[in-house]
Parts: C-alpha cells; sequence; structure tokens
C-alpha cells in the first residue's frame, strides 16, 4: 500500500510511539486486502471496550497507548461498556468489574473518545452524509451505514478502529471502493405475510449471505428500528456488512448472475426455534441494538406488570423517559450481551433480538427465550 511522505514519518516514529504503531497496524491491514493508499475519514466508532469481552490484556493495551498522551484526530465514539455508567450498582454488577470498567472508559476518554457508549451512535445524533468514509467496528451500525445512511465503512475490528481515530485515515480496500458496494444474492419476501419479523429475517439471511451483499426483494416499507433489527440479526448470524432493499436503500446494484433465494415463514421460524433453548423466562431485554424512544414507549405501554423487564438505550433517550412502571429498569451505556450478566443472577431473559439470543447463549451461556416483543409481553 502506497504511503505519502507525511504518513510514512508517522511510520518511522516522528510522532511517536503510539502513532507509529497505530499506522503499522494500518497499513498491516491494508496490505492484507491490497489497498492502494489511506483515504480520509470524518469519524470512528470504537467497538471492544467492556471489560467483558476485552479483560485484563485489553485493559492494559488501552491504558498503555493513553499513557503516551496520544490523542484522536477526528470525532470518535465508544460501544457500550460493560454496564451503565452511572446505575452499575442497580444493575447488580460487581465493584470489582465496575473498576475495571471505568479504567477503560478513562483511558478511551483521555484519548478523546466520547463516551457515548452505544451501538447506535446514528440514534444519538451521529449521522454521516451519504458518501462519507468513516470507520466503524459494531457490526449492526456498519450495516446501518453503508445501507440506510450511504456512508462508507468496513467492518472494523477495535483497535483498527482506534488507529484510525488516532491517524485520521483507513486503507481503501472493500465497501470504500464503489465497485464493491454490490449485491451478490438475492432474497425474495413474499408480500403477503403480516408482522414480518426483520430480527429473525436478518439472522435467516446473514446465515446464507456469510459475507456477500444481500439485496431483499418484497418489503415495500420498513422503519429505521426495523432496519437496525435486520441488519444487526445479519451481521450476527454472518458477516454481513450492508443490505440492499429496492425502494428503501439508497444504493441497489445486484450482479446480473446473483443467486436467488425465497425466503418462506417456515425458515423464520426454524431461526427461531433453533435460537430458543426454553420456553419461559421472568425476565425480559429488550435493546440489541439499543432502543429508539419510540420502542421504548410501545414497550411501557405494552407492559406486563408480571415480567422484570429490562431495557437498554443511548443516554438522550434514557434522560426523556418519565414515569417508568416500577417492574421496569431502563439502563443506558450497556446492553444485555456485553454486560456480566450471568454474574448479575441471571440466567435467562425473553428477548425479540436474534442478535440477542446468539451471543448471549454463546458468550453468557444463559438461557433464551426469542419471541416477537408482543408475544413477550403478553405471555404468563
Amino acid at each position: 500500500m502506497h504511503l505519502t511522505k507525511e504518513e510514512e514519518k508517522i511510520l518511522d516514529g516522528e510522532q511517536g510511539e503510539i502513532k507509529a504503531k497505530a499506522l503499522r497496524i494500518l497499513k498491516t491491514l491494508g496490505d492484507i486486502f491490497h489497498a492502494d493508499k489511506l483515504i480520509p475519514i470524518t469519524s470512528t466508532q470504537i467497538a471492544g471496550i467492556s471489560y467483558k469481552t476485552i479483560g485484563d490484556a485489553g485493559l492494559e493495551f488501552l491504558e498503555e497507548w493513553a499513557r503516551h498522551g496520544v490523542k484522536v484526530v477526528v470525532p470518535s465514539y465508544m460501544n457500550p461498556s460493560g454496564m451503565d455508567l452511572h446505575e452499575w450498582k442497580k444493575m447488580g454488577v460487581s465493584e470489582q468489574f465496575a473498576q475495571k470498567q471505568m479504567k477503560i472508559i478513562k483511558a478511551l476518554r483521555s484519548m478523546g473518545v466520547s463516551p457515548t457508549c452505544t451501538c447506535t451512535p446514528y440514534l444519538a445524533g451521529i449521522i454521516p452524509n451519504a458518501g462519507e468514509h468513516v470507520a466503524w467496528s459494531e457490526s449492526s451500525a456498519v450495516v446501518f451505514a453503508n445501507s440506510v445512511l450511504g456512508a462508507r465503512t468496513n467492518r472494523e475490528g477495535g483497535p483498527s478502529a482506534l488507529s484510525a481515530a488516532l491517524i485520521g485515515k483507513t486503507p481503501n480496500y472493500g465497501l470504500h471502493l464503489e465497485e464493491n458496494r454490490i449485491a451478490d444474492v438475492v432474497f425474495e419476501v413474499s408480500t403477503d405475510w403480516p408482522n414480518l419479523n426483520f430480527s429473525l429475517l436478518g439472522y435467516f439471511i446473514g446465515e446464507i449471505s456469510r459475507e456477500k451483499i444481500p439485496l431483499i426483494r418484497g418489503i415495500k416499507r420498513a422503519s429505521w428500528d426495523q432496519l437496525k433489527s435486520l441488519g444487526a440479526g445479519a451481521a450476527a448470524s454472518g458477516g454481513v456488512s450492508m443490505i440492499m432493499i429496492p425502494g428503501i436503500t439508497p444504493e441497489n446494484r445486484v450482479r446480473s448472475k446473483a443467486e436467488i433465494i425465497p425466503v418462506e415463514q417456515e425458515d423464520l421460524l426454524n431461526v427461531q426455534a433453533k435460537l430458543s433453548s426454553t420456553s419461559a423466562c421472568s425476565t425480559l431485554a429488550f435493546g440489541c441494538p439499543h432502543c429508539s424512544l419510540e420502542e421504548i414507549k410501545e414497550i411501557i405501554t405494552l407492559n406486563n406488570p408480571n415480567k422484570e423487564i429490562w431495557i437498554f438505550t443511548t443516554k438522550e433517550n434514557k434522560e426523556k423517559i418519565k414515569n417508568i412502571p416500577p417492574n421496569i429498569k431502563i439502563f443506558s451505556d450497556t446492553c444485555m450481551v456485553v454486560s456480566p450478566i450471568k454474574e448479575m443472577g441471571i440466567n435467562c431473559i425473553g428477548t425479540d433480538s436474534a442478535k440477542c439470543a446468539h451471543y448471549s447463549q454463546n458468550l453468557s451461556k444463559i438461557q433464551i427465550v426469542l419471541r416477537s416483543k408482543e408475544e413477550l409481553l403478553n405471555a404468563n
């Protein structure tokens, strides 16, 4: 990959050891994926900040970089941490976990990363324009940025996103290139389905597409909430980073010989059955990805007082909700996937998120009931 004279100087250490390491990470990625150069970006979104997922090794890495006094050079934002930064005691998080988590936040903040702590930066006012190059790393946010907003980003890892934040550039490959933003497989959904479950549809599509771009025919309308659920499901089961839906997403190109796959209701019911490990749970958890304000209001309206309900959302949305029923807890900065949920005494949750069901069973080893929001809230 070609480097400019200025980039070569950074690599040689003229701006310090950590900037040199950051550029080396970007150069290595660029060489692996045959990028021709580094390109400027307008923002980064950095995943891998929960102590649950990165542990002591990740904490030491971040503290080492922070000790050198480096600062990000583009607006940069954090993915969810392992706890609500203000109400972690209410969640049941241990003091030891909280101390380590706060050290991670402190290290990132000292480098200039904003503690947004959300997987839905676009619901917190962080909305790149169509065609803007960014370096985001949360899988569902990547799908949303590419698909719905028309921005351009690859699915970054935490270290590569942080490196891009410190340099202000990312390698020019993958979905940054126009020629790669084209669908390789087409899914045809019947138009007469009532109450299409976008989360299950996304998971089904992701399993088949893997890292290909899917185009979905048959969806006539979809809200941002439905599209974020669709992208989250597809990113969880596969490596999907972009989805196209004619009439809804800004980009819709498909290869002439793309495979066409029909989607039946039975396919989605099979996904639901596969991701459900039990039939009932007393605790319901919503917000993977983080709930919008409209979703929170809907949950409160449909509230089942016999269930303990946890809602995860952005700080901005959390502050707007008043008169919360006693059985409902609203948390920000985290979610059920990246928090130490089993250590908090929760061994089973009901969720409407295929992504949550997938990761909670694999990472947290807890029991899952996967159903629609309405089914969960109406259950005895």
